[in-house]
């Protein structure tokens, strides 16, 4: 795409807030929604400096009948583990915004002036911005690569019935010679009983070779993944369950209840390669599930890569199937010491 070098993008001033949520919105009465949205911000910890965009100046031929309005907008909220998610505005057909490509050419720029913005105001609290997008959104996909963003590959979302009425296994399974499958006592990294380092090393261990959004690798540390997976519905730490091969952490299994959601989410699971081949993917989520007992969940889902196929297959099997779709993008923020 050819970039439009006069494109002037700012941060979004306060007497143009609604203006911006009403292009952040889509539900029937923007205007109430927009409403709606800057009421709850404070709530739910949405700093609204954190937006910029593309803005049409006032019509200094007729100052008197016009007024400045917020053409394209992006808003960046700030998440745990020093990750902010970025929401975008769309193409509208209104016809003072012009053509999609126009439009999609300014989305980039407040991309990447958001981007800009939280490199200059929140370096200490952001490391990793990251966006969602629907899979037939062909022009967000356009701005986010244009804006510098890497794409992660599209995430497929699954999810299993449960039956609410289960009850926990009380024996484990027979696992393969030499592995052993218990839930972390706590990730508090000065518990006496703590098992963070233990977990660090298992998730680094996963890492290698990994089919799971690979380009993922090394924009993170690891304490910011584990905050990030902690802060993720209710933390158990009795249903984050870690994997050792022959004594050394190999691999973790983490279920967050959801319960707005009457679901449980698997965050995360990942073998290190010395306990790969030996089909722990599917009996270890498949015992952890099981020890979750009667706490009125419907579900669980999760979110895999579409190119991680034997995940894929191990999720089929236990009665997984696809319910939506969404690619992903990402930009480093602050660089890894």
């Amino acid at each position: 795409m050819t970039q439009i070098l006069n494109i002037q993008t700012q941060q979004i001033p306060h007497t143009l807030r609604l203006s911006a949520a009403e292009r952040l919105v889509s539900a029937p009465g923007r205007r109430e929604a927009a409403k709606r949205l800057l009421e709850s911000a404070p709530v739910h910890g949405i700093d609204l400096d954190l937006m910029w965009g593309v803005i049409t100046p006032i019509d200094q031929s007729s100052p008197q009948k016009s007024s400045p309005r917020v053409r394209q907008v992006a808003l960046a909220v700030l998440g745990s583990g020093r990750t902010a998610m970025v929401f975008l505005s769309h193409p509208d057909k209104p016809r003072w915004l012009g053509p999609i490509e126009t439009q999609t050419q300014e989305i980039s720029s407040s991309i990447k002036a958001t981007l800009s913005g939280l490199r200059a105001n929140a370096p200490a609290k952001v490391a990793l911005a990251q966006t969602l997008i629907e899979t037939e959104q062909t022009w967000a996909h356009q701005a986010c690569t244009d804006a510098g963003m890497v794409c992660v590959g599209q995430l497929d979302y699954m999810r299993m019935p449960v039956d609410k009425q289960s009850t926990p296994l009380n024996t484990p399974p027979n696992w393969p010679e030499g592995i052993d499958v218990r839930p972390i006592r706590s990730i508090n990294p000065n518990a006496p009983d703590s098992d963070y380092q233990n977990l660090i090393e298992a998730l680094e261990g996963s890492y290698l070779e990994t089919l799971d959004c690979p380009e993922l690798c090394g924009l993170r540390t690891l304490p910011d993944v584990v905050e990030s997976h902690s802060a993720t519905g209710d933390f158990d730490p009795d249903r984050w369950h870690l994997i050792y091969k022959d004594g050394t952490p190999a691999g973790c299994c983490l279920l967050t209840h959801c319960p707005l959601s009457s679901s449980v989410e698997l965050v995360y699971l990942g073998i290190a390669p010395q306990a790969r081949g030996l089909g722990l993917g599917r009996s270890v989520l498949s015992y952890a599930i099981n020890q979750l007992g009667q706490i009125g969940i419907t579900e669980v889902t999760c979110a895999v890569d579409n190119r991680n196929a034997p995940a894929i297959k191990i999720y089929e099997s236990l009665g997984f199937k696809v319910f939506d779709a969404r690619i992903g993008f990402v930009a480093p923020i602050k660089p890894l010491l």
